[in-house]
């Protein structure tokens, strides 16, 4: 638990009856958050679970993946959108170009494949691959 004078710098400074209602008052809307969001999570305990970095965590917050919770100074994320994410099962990097793109990829690179080119593939084999033992 933050010291209490932590937590009036987090609200301004004030008599302490004021700075111990208006903390009440937010954990009051931290429990009724935490309970329609089945619960809050800090950016490591949802790194663990979606099996990525903490950044990574920011990273989804940041781009509106994750909804970013502040109580007392600190961020969580939902339980409910953390565990929905990882259902989704999302894979890591780009995804997959659709058949079109893939087409008009190739359809790019031969249109600048000249006979020279086609000459050199012929006569100059391409490097074998090393097998892993």
């Amino acid at each position: 638990m933050a010291p209490a004078s932590v937590l009036r710098g987090i609200h301004g400074v004030g008599s302490k009856e004021s700075s111990a209602k208006r903390i009440m008052a937010e954990l009051r809307q931290m429990s009724l958050v935490s309970q329609q969001e089945e619960g809050l999570l800090n950016h490591a305990q949802a790194a663990a679970v979606l099996d990525v970095s903490t950044r990574r965590v920011g990273e989804l917050v940041e781009l509106g993946k994750l909804k970013r919770h502040d109580f007392l100074g600190r961020t969580y994320v939902s339980v409910r959108e953390v565990m929905a994410r990882r259902a989704a099962d999302v894979k890591a990097g780009r995804p997959a170009k659709s058949i079109a793109k893939r087409i008009k990829t190739a359809a790019k690179v031969v249109s600048n494949y000249d006979a020279l080119n086609v000459a050199l593939d012929a006569i100059v084999p391409l490097p074998k691959k090393a097998t892993k033992k």
